[in-house]
């Protein structure tokens, strides 16, 4: 339920977790007219949407730093116990702090956001006060001051936390990053953003390409979810992964966002830098960033030394040698080679389609295509082949006279590209 002040007609929402309790006892020892109203079932935290605005004088409502409101959020159910008729608790619950954090980022990007609109309403039509936990005796009195009520401010001074946990969390700067990210525009709406760092230059790519900063955000935090696995083994065999080299992959995937969705290649380069100044020895940031050199500068030199580089550090990397076989082949003038590396690549990876489908037409462009059909035939037969594989071993089929077979395949590609 909400506070509705009787002597001044002010109305005050309970946002969770940002000092409702010490509010409640305030009020009462200061002796302020009051009401409880609401929904008894809202458990004191009743939304804006559930009351008439133009009914009440003044409206307020207060936040909390997200850092801070997570933390507390997750002691509070550990000790309380967790209530799966909330979307966080549902999806999030975990008696693991860090495996919280993950899943409400990933899961519930935003989440708290969304839950102090529905108490301070949306940018552009907020109520009339929105208070900070962190200052909370200050701007409790500011409250009640703009709202008209006459109170001792010296009862305010006094007292201290109420509700607080016992649980505190190891809170590493990790996991505060991964906040930041999710709760990026809230920190900046409500002014927590300033006072943290921004060591993957979000703001600046957001600036840059301001129609698709959700999109940055979301990239960034997908960019640290599906290096977790790895990494989190690293770390328990005693090797953590430094923050640089997580920074590093960010940069990189900025850096082909924009080069190849936003078609802006002087910033992918930018990027590119920036990731390898994080990250020097980031075998496929060295790969990606030789081929936007040898794609926007025509640089085949300098692109094959930063592969060659990239395999240096990691002899087997698949990725480097499928595109280093590329290179070879249409810009250095190597075929042998280059069949060579398309071979090594894809004894390190044989899950690579797309470059199993480029090997089979570079063996058919050299004369050897029934090589190139015996290297698909067993992806192109598999019931679940992608449109590419299909689609390339149909053309093959058809340049062998095997027509009949190739329809065939055509075929299934087409259902493959509708399904």
């Amino acid at each position: 339920m909400a506070i509705h002040l009787l002597g001044s007609n002010a109305l005050l929402l309970l946002t969770p977790k940002t000092g409702s309790t010490w509010i409640r006892r305030k009020i009462r020892e200061l002796g302020l007219a009051f009401e409880d109203v609401g929904d008894p079932g809202m458990r004191e935290h009743d939304l804006l949407a559930d009351f008439d605005r133009s009914a009440y004088s003044f409206v307020g409502a207060f936040v909390r730093d997200p850092l801070e409101w997570y933390r507390s959020y997750w002691s509070y159910r550990m000790e309380k116990g967790w209530r799966p008729q909330y979307p966080l608790d549902e999806h999030c619950e975990s008696d693991d702090f860090e495996t919280f954090v993950r899943r409400a980022v990933t899961t519930l990007p935003g989440a708290l956001g969304n839950i102090y609109a529905s108490y301070v309403g949306e940018p552009g039509a907020e109520v009339d006060f929105v208070g900070r936990q962190e200052d909370l005796r200050e701007d409790f009195a500011r409250f009640l001051d703009l709202a008209g009520e006459r109170f001792d401010r010296s009862v305010l001074a006094g007292g201290s936390r109420i509700n607080a946990t016992t649980i505190r969390p190891d809170y590493p700067e990790e996991l505060k990053e991964l906040i930041t990210l999710s709760e990026w525009e809230t920190m900046r709406r409500f002014g927590y953003l300033a006072d943290r760092p921004d060591p993957i230059g979000l703001a600046e790519a957001q600036r840059r390409y301001p129609q698709e900063a959700n999109d940055l955000r979301l990239l960034a935090l997908w960019t640290e979810k599906i290096h977790w696995a790895p990494d989190d083994k690293k770390r328990e065999a005693g090797r953590p992964v430094p923050a640089d080299t997580r920074y590093a992959r960010v940069n990189s995937n900025f850096a082909l966002f924009a080069e190849h969705k936003k078609q802006d290649p002087d910033y992918a380069g930018e990027r590119y830098r920036a990731a390898l100044r994080l990250d020097p020895d980031h075998p496929r940031t060295l790969c990606n960033y030789a081929l936007h050199l040898v794609e926007h500068r025509d640089d085949v030199a300098e692109g094959r030394r930063l592969m060659l580089r990239a395999l240096a550090l990691r002899p087997h990397h698949p990725h480097t040698l499928g595109k280093l076989a590329r290179l070879t082949a249409d810009r250095l003038g190597d075929p042998e080679l280059a069949e060579v590396l398309y071979r090594q690549s894809l004894a390190a990876n044989a899950a690579q389609a797309e470059l199993r489908a480029e090997f089979a037409g570079f063996l058919a462009g050299r004369g050897r295509t029934g090589e190139a059909l015996a290297l698909l035939a067993p992806a192109a037969d598999h019931p679940e082949a992608d449109r590419l594989t299909l689609l390339t071993h149909a053309t093959l089929l058809a340049r062998s006279g095997r027509l009949a077979e190739a329809r065939d395949f055509q075929r299934r590609a087409a259902v493959a590209t509708a399904a």
